[in-house]
């Protein structure tokens, strides 16, 4: 067909320039890369490492020959579990000046001073011990989770305390006798409950809480890319909105040089003739779209969603841009006007239509009512649907919208075109 080898041809002419390749493909992957690499690594997940702390432990508990356990020395296991390696190095100093000493020389983040009575004051209805946290004054992080795993641990026995209270004054209202062996074996059964509430707390567990999973496994999305996602969508709209004008551009530039006037002498019809070189819009739009949602897909792990929906959404934006492109387009007389014509409309439409500021949250809801007023605004607003997960169902209205707009734009920008070439 006539229209086909006409859009084929402008179709691998424009393919053949360096420019229009740059603008169509290099320019959205690049911008978008610029942003992901400062908020995160192009090769990273979008988090953090967490620097590993080191710690020294004085334990200079002493428990009282009633008990034949120390907690101190619990504490420094505790400190020591191999679930916690990935945040501290814990090693034992021989006494607390060596500890003090590391930390002022910055060999250790923080020293952990256990009190000679810690046991006894732990386990004594008004006991009291404190427990001593030196700490480069150059930190923050690390000294806050040591005291936070501290504080845990120390919260536990003062649940002992209180437990051991209450089945001491329970035993006393019924006669039985209490000695010390009882209130160590109710310490230390007490003592494994928490300490097996607190790992199954650790493994998102909870004897109160059932926590199920969702019915369908889906993957991890990255912060980074979670992020990326709508930054690369607004680059898209953008970029195909100015390969739409660049294609209907080549009509006006075509009939400053003569060839389409040469074209107009052939046989074929005038209105075949425009018909291909729209059609040369649609399939390089549809290349450039495609492309474009594949490389950043691999490149920045970004995911488009369901195939359907994305397939919908893309498609409401070709027909869109296009449309716009052609519709602003037919107005010009020159490629002179074009050039700032073309910049000035695409910049301040997609301003408005919100392409970019995607990545800014918690914007006023009023700015997303005059996103609206542009069709970027609403293939913007499909992509975000579909990119949360949203079916057919979800962007239906987006996708009619847009392809109504598109549809309009065209109708508009081909009458006038024929008419101008009538």
């Amino acid at each position: 067909m006539k229209v086909l080898d006409i859009a084929l041809k402008d179709m691998l002419r424009s393919f053949r320039s360096g420019f229009a390749l740059v603008m169509m493909f290099v320019v959205p992957l690049l911008i978008t890369g610029i942003i992901y690499s400062a908020f995160g690594g192009l090769g990273g997940d979008g988090g953090f490492d967490l620097p590993v702390t080191r710690v020294q432990v004085v334990n200079l508990d002493q428990p009282g020959p009633q008990f034949s356990f120390s907690l101190g020395q619990m504490l420094v296991g505790f400190l020591q579990d191999e679930r916690l390696a990935e945040l501290l190095q814990v090693t034992e100093a021989a006494d607390e000046a060596n500890a003090r000493a590391a930390v002022d020389s910055q060999d250790a983040g923080v020293a952990v001073i256990i009190p000679p009575d810690f046991t006894t004051a732990a386990l004594a209805p008004e006991g009291r011990a404190s427990i001593t946290l030196y700490q480069d004054p150059t930190l923050t992080l690390g000294p806050g989770i040591v005291k936070g795993i501290v504080s845990q641990f120390v919260d536990g026995f003062a649940g002992t305390r209180i437990a051991s209270g209450v089945v001491a004054d329970q035993l006393g209202q019924r006669g039985v006798a209490i000695d010390a062996s009882l209130m160590q074996e109710v310490a230390m059964q007490y003592g494994a409950w928490a300490e097996a509430l607190g790992r199954s707390r650790g493994e998102g567990a909870h004897p109160a809480l059932d926590i199920q999973p969702p019915p369908s496994k889906t993957e991890p999305v990255s912060q980074g890319a979670g992020m990326m996602g709508p930054i690369m969508a607004g680059m898209v709209i953008f970029f195909a909105f100015f390969t739409g004008a660049s294609t209907a551009e080549t009509i006006i530039r075509e009939d400053e040089v003569g060839t389409l006037a040469r074209l107009f002498t052939t046989p074929t019809p005038r209105a075949v003739i425009l018909g291909g070189k729209f059609a040369a819009g649609f399939i390089t739009l549809i290349a450039q779209v495609v492309v474009l949602m594949l490389a950043s897909a691999v490149i920045f792990r970004i995911r488009w969603g369901e195939p359907l929906s994305v397939a919908l959404v893309a498609l409401g934006l070709v027909v869109a841009a296009v449309g716009f492109g052609l519709f602003i387009m037919s107005f010009l007389k020159s490629t002179r006007q074009a050039g700032p014509v073309m910049g000035t409309v695409l910049t301040l439409s997609g301003m408005v239509g919100g392409l970019f500021t995607t990545g800014i949250p918690n914007l006023p809801a009023a700015y997303d009512t005059i996103n609206l007023l542009t069709p970027h605004g609403w293939v913007l607003r499909g992509w975000k649907l579909v990119m949360a997960g949203g079916g057919v169902g979800d962007v239906l209205l987006p996708v009619l919208v847009t392809l109504g707009m598109g549809i309009i734009f065209f109708a508009v920008g081909a009458l006038v075109f024929r008419r101008r070439f009538a």
